[in-house]
């Protein structure tokens, strides 16, 4: 348990500078660029594809950061989602690693920066949000707790805290489970390449924990994953994301997310299943 602990500790250590950073940049941007919101209203039809390509990164503190932004009305339900469809955790450096593999993780970043961008834009198109839903505080917030701080770096600092502690205890919990069923559990929950094996794949790759991805990636290097569900999986990988939109939004509304992001992760798989093999 205490090995578990320790990695726990050192997973969310990894997300807390560029949680930081997200906010603090996004503090500065409120203050200094963006005059009475007209920026934001200007680069809004652009940003699922800024989404888009900042999922690239396999860094599961991209999500996090951005999970949390969303939460506080800065950017739109479509930018969130053509992140979570395009980013894929550690799935992209594990597949990397073997030399044959370059070629294809090539095209699968391509093949999911693409699918984000495309459901960004259709999920930005069907669902109308308010643009003013401010909930959280940014550096110009009025209310008592945030008058005592001005300062943006200690706003920053306070934010990505109270972030960080619950990631701690999520992914501590959730890793001390995952540790029990074990790396061959998952890998035999996928089964065989067939039409369900995209649903268990998405199932497998929402769960917070960097082990969904690699075990995704390893399966199918050891051709026992399929294309469509590879693909099905990383799509639904979220990183630690899919843990602050449970923490961060109401309850109704975060679960209908995770089930729009299952619900599309599945269906291009199938289709990825009957079409491309």
């Amino acid at each position: 348990m205490v090995d578990i602990l320790v990695d726990s500790i050192k997973d969310t250590v990894r997300v807390v500078p560029i949680i930081f950073l997200l906010f603090l940049f996004v503090d500065f941007f409120m203050i200094k660029v963006n005059n009475e919101n007209r920026l934001i209203d200007r680069i809004s039809k652009y940003e699922v594809v800024g989404g888009g390509l900042l999922g690239i990164i396999p860094q599961c503190g991209i999500p996090v950061g951005f999970a949390k932004l969303y939460a506080n009305g800065h950017i739109t339900l479509g930018m969130l989602f053509a992140i979570f469809l395009s980013s894929s955790d550690e799935a992209l450096i594990i597949m990397g690693a073997h030399p044959d593999q370059i070629g294809f993780v090539m095209k699968l970043i391509t093949v999911k920066v693409l699918i984000g961008i495309v459901v960004g834009y259709v999920i930005y198109a069907v669902i109308k949000e308010k643009r003013n839903r401010i909930k959280g505080c940014d550096a110009d917030c009025t209310c008592p707790k945030c008058t005592k701080h001005r300062n943006i770096f200690i706003n920053s600092f306070i934010h990505t805290l109270k972030i960080s502690l619950f990631l701690l205890l999520t992914v501590f919990l959730l890793s001390l489970g995952l540790e029990r069923i074990g790396e061959a559990g998952l890998g035999a929950l996928l089964g065989k390449n067939t039409f369900m094996q995209p649903i268990y794949a998405a199932v497998i790759g929402a769960i917070p924990s960097c082990m969904s991805s690699v075990v995704l990636a390893e399966g199918y290097i050891q051709g026992a994953v399929g294309l469509g569900a590879l693909i099905s999986g990383l799509c639904a990988n979220t990183g630690y994301g899919i843990l602050v939109v449970l923490k961060e939004l109401p309850f109704k509304k975060a679960i209908g997310i995770i089930f729009l992001l299952l619900t599309i992760s599945i269906a291009i798989g199938e289709i990825i299943f009957v079409f491309g093999g």
